[in-house]
């Protein structure tokens, strides 16, 4: 998987080859052959394999911190707050798979899954702030499905445009002036 990310994000899907994916991969080159018929399996291996990191490394979130805390953290973890190198190619492999979903069910079965997972995590967090009165009592979906899109939406903009600047401190306002109830938030504090 990480020769096919690295691959990937080199290449881009359009030049993308098994030969290619092999020039990163250690083991023997028949060895991609043997498991894979075509590029498409192994970048939807890829998808799968991101989602399971993303599931369990990325998007951790303090579960004894309260509903604000926790949103913030989330949204800290998939902003990237530099153009780290890493962070980019992710969002390189991640934008060129996405735009096969236009085309192909499977690959878009895989991104439905992967925005749902983190829309339904914004949306728990969300109704946890409703229920414990931090936030307001607001449509827990419209939140999942703004912040979701906005967030989506700025990665596609970064990776196609080459736009440097970052929604992170208006998802902050956002939180701090629609979902905080009139409590002072953390956030304002000594700003």
């Amino acid at each position: 998987m990480k020769a096919t990310f690295t691959a990937l994000a080199e290449h881009g899907y359009a030049d993308l080859t098994i030969d290619r994916i092999s020039e990163h991969f250690p083991k023997s080159e028949g060895l991609v052959f043997y498991h894979y018929d075509g590029k498409d399996e192994v970048l939807l291996d890829l998808l799968d394999y991101l989602l399971e990191r993303f599931v369990q490394i990325g998007m951790p979130v303090p579960d004894d911190g309260d509903p604000e805390t926790q949103l913030r953290s989330l949204f800290d973890q998939v902003i990237p707050q530099d153009n780290e190198q890493q962070a980019r190619d992710y969002e390189i492999v991640l934008t060129e798979l996405r735009m096969q979903a236009a085309q192909d069910k499977k690959f878009r079965e895989q991104i439905d899954r992967s925005q749902n997972i983190f829309r339904d995590r914004v949306k728990e967090i969300v109704q946890n702030g409703i229920e414990s009165g931090d936030f307001r009592d607001i449509d827990p979906d419209m939140v999942a499905d703004f912040l979701t899109a906005l967030f989506s939406g700025e990665i596609f903009e970064r990776v196609t445009t080459g736009a440097t600047r970052s929604i992170r401190s208006e998802i902050d306002s956002y939180i701090d002036y629609r979902l905080l109830t009139d409590k002072e938030s953390d956030h304002d504090v000594g700003d």
